[in-house]
């Protein structure tokens, strides 16, 4: 399994990159991590844009923790909260099934998001993703992610919502267990008419 950092994909930037090399060595030799080797100590300054999820279901998938380099981009801590209440009515239920696929078939991913800021800054933002499980047990049922800004910009101010709804550009990573066969850029209603 160590030979999928050389797979991982080429537009992943040196932080992302770093993220998927701690996860590899929280493996410790298993097929996923476990919640106790997974320290974010180990991300070092990273760890300030991490933010870790318990998908409990469908519906609920409280955020654990988020680091304060979170609350800072956005405007509050989301600790608590529901991730899937970060996005929009329309796009939550394909937002579930993304994650849960990741959890379903354990697998990382990549995103992108372009923050908007009230001095009409854009930041372009690169997330990775990957599960962990809860300890002595095969199945992931957490999901940690890291945000890696792309650019200098001055961004004053808080990121506008909207800017964070919708991702673009996501793509499955092969941790060991393959990727899911749908294309998480497609709307699931256009993916069943071929």
């Amino acid at each position: 399994m160590d030979d999928f950092l050389a797979r991982l994909p080429g537009p992943l930037s040196a932080p992302s990159r770093r993220f998927f090399a701690v996860w590899n060595r929280w493996r410790c030799g298993r097929p996923l991590p476990e919640y106790h080797d997974a320290d974010l100590a180990d991300l070092g300054e990273q760890a300030r844009t991490c933010l870790m999820l318990e998908i409990r279901s469908r519906d609920d998938m409280p955020i654990l923790q988020a680091g304060p380099g979170i609350a800072e981009r956005i405007g509050f801590d989301p600790t608590g909260g529901n991730y899937l209440d970060m996005t929009t009515l329309d796009n939550r239920a394909m937002r579930a099934e993304l994650v849960l696929e990741q959890i379903l078939q354990p697998c990382g991913a990549m995103l992108y998001y372009w923050l908007r800021y009230p001095n009409e800054s854009i930041l372009p933002v690169e997330v990775v993703c990957a599960p962990i499980c809860r300890d002595d047990d095969a199945i992931p049922n957490l999901l940690l992610g890291c945000v890696t800004p792309l650019a200098r910009v001055a961004a004053d101010g808080v990121a506008d919502p909207d800017s964070y709804m919708i991702a673009e550009g996501m793509r499955f990573i092969d941790i060991g267990f393959g990727i899911p066969p749908a294309n998480p850029n497609v709307p699931r209603r256009l993916q069943h008419t071929h």
